[in-house]
């Protein structure tokens, strides 16, 4: 099959968050099962910057946007054996350092969406797949199935959501910036909403975990598109994301203290532990350690640790480690328990990916109590690295780790369902039992590393859902 995929970021070029890495390996794992793959980005600033003199100029061509035409330039480069097309324009990319964020991001992105149509035009419709990726592509299929060319009707089209709380919502003064008549499939509650448009007019829609795709048919997950979804039940799926092990491997990742494996992890786990406490000046090697790498949001269920998680530092329980920055108040928190126990808490405001891996490789438990989490990649990488995730069991948490049994003495890591303090407190009193369980933590723990999360599983269930739609 030839299958384009579309989105506003992709790793190595330039990253924000989790979509960069899945449309930095995704395209790739199904290249490997032999298909024609292009994936195909707006070109940032920062991709100019790095990558210019390798960018070859294809074609240039112009789109309607309001009363004028806007130039695009369409360029190219080999990449890993695949095909990266950038859509070149000045104004709209190419000057501005962000992403997101800027006031006229309805008409960027809906620019954007009509120079992808050019790009199809170019060539030559010779397309079977358009695999489309969060709010910034949801105009793309309403286009297609606006336009009177039968040739882009008949192309197939996959919607992905990411995070279906980004929706991409613009005030309805936009309507004569995107070029398309208006209609209730582009608007809701008296918006514009890029998202409902994917998920209205996309052949299928795909989301990125089972879980995820069957919580955002309610409302509490749904951010008030649960009705659209559950009229698409039959064309919705969640798909797990994958991770790349090449990357991310204790055998052979170059930022931690010492590289180990399943067959050798007793030792280097302790080694990387010993390094961790280390790193932030913490001395006790027997207290099991909890690491956190995360955005520091009430999203990601850190306001559930305030109140339980004093009493088990004040009767030395545990150590804490946490690296990630987001609202003050959480920063504040943690703050204040460092103060209170030096000795105990480790704490880096900010992002460093060496400190992040030495975290997975030295820390024994990994805390991710989030209140929604649409597939999640730390849990992915604790499993792999020996550290045991403690998890709320919601979307991709609850697909990906499997709770401990004390009974069976079965599972991954510990998880819990309510989004509750009380709950999350019996976890981590879960989580020391097992810690002085020396058996039934190192079982558990082998049990994670053994798990298969690999972007090749993933891709078999894209490319079964692609011939479904007609591809070859």
């Amino acid at each position: 099959m030839k299958i384009l995929f579309i989105g506003s970021e992709a790793t190595p070029f330039v990253k924000t968050g989790g979509l960069a890495d899945v449309l930095g390996s995704l395209p790739k794992a199904m290249e490997k099962r032999g298909h024609e793959i292009a994936l195909i980005l707006p070109k940032h600033k920062a991709i100019k910057e790095k990558y210019q003199e390798k960018l070859i100029l294809e074609h240039t061509t112009k789109v309607p946007i309001a009363k004028k035409k806007e130039f695009v330039g369409i360029e190219s480069m080999r990449h890993e054996g695949m095909t990266i097309y950038f859509i070149d324009n000045e104004y709209y990319f190419g000057y501005r350092p962000n992403l997101y964020g800027d006031y006229d991001d309805g008409e960027r992105y809906g620019y954007f969406s009509h120079a992808v149509i050019a790009l199809i035009k170019h060539l030559n419709y010779d397309v079977d797949i358009l695999h489309l990726h969060d709010w910034q592509t949801g105009l793309i299929p309403y286009i297609m199935k606006v336009s009177k060319e039968k040739r882009l009707r008949h192309i197939h089209t996959v919607f992905t959501i990411h995070n279906i709380a980004y929706q991409g919502i613009f005030d309805k003064q936009l309507m004569p910036y995107l070029s398309v008549p208006f209609s209730e499939e582009i608007e809701y509650d008296g918006m514009i909403n890029f998202l409902k448009s994917g998920i209205v007019t996309a052949d299928y829609v795909t989301t990125v975990s089972p879980a995820y795709a069957e919580e955002i048919q309610y409302a509490y997950f749904g951010y008030g598109m649960e009705g659209i979804l559950k009229d698409r039940k039959d064309t919705l799926k969640g798909i797990m994301n994958g991770i790349n092990y090449e990357d991310f491997n204790p055998k052979t990742d170059p930022l931690i203290h010492k590289n180990y494996h399943l067959h050798n992890y007793l030792k280097g786990k302790e080694a990387n532990k010993q390094a961790l406490l280390k790193m932030f000046h913490l001395e006790n090697e027997t207290l099991p350690v909890f690491g956190i790498v995360s955005r520091l949001t009430e999203q990601k269920g850190f306001t559930l640790l305030k109140g339980i998680i004093e009493p088990l530092l004040k009767a030395k329980k545990l150590q804490l480690i946490v690296l990630g920055s987001g609202d003050k108040d959480l920063q504040h928190y943690f703050e204040s328990l460092r103060r209170a126990y030096p000795e105990l808490v480790g704490l880096y405001f900010g992002y460093s990916e060496k400190i992040a891996r030495n975290i997975y490789a030295g820390a024994d438990f990994f805390l991710m109590p989030s209140r929604f989490e649409p597939c999640g990649l730390s849990q992915l990488i604790a499993l792999k690295y020996g550290t045991l995730p403690v998890v709320r069991q919601t979307g991709g948490l609850k697909d990906s780790v499997e709770p401990y049994n004390k009974f069976t003495n079965s599972g991954t890591g510990l998880g819990f369902l309510n989004f509750s303090s009380e709950d999350l407190a019996r976890t981590l009193d879960a989580a020391l039992a097992l810690f002085n369980n020396k058996r039934n933590f190192n079982q558990v723990r082998r049990r994670g590393m053994q798990e298969d999360f690999s972007w090749e599983a993933s891709a078999k269930i894209y490319e079964e859902l692609y011939q479904s739609l007609g591809g070859e």
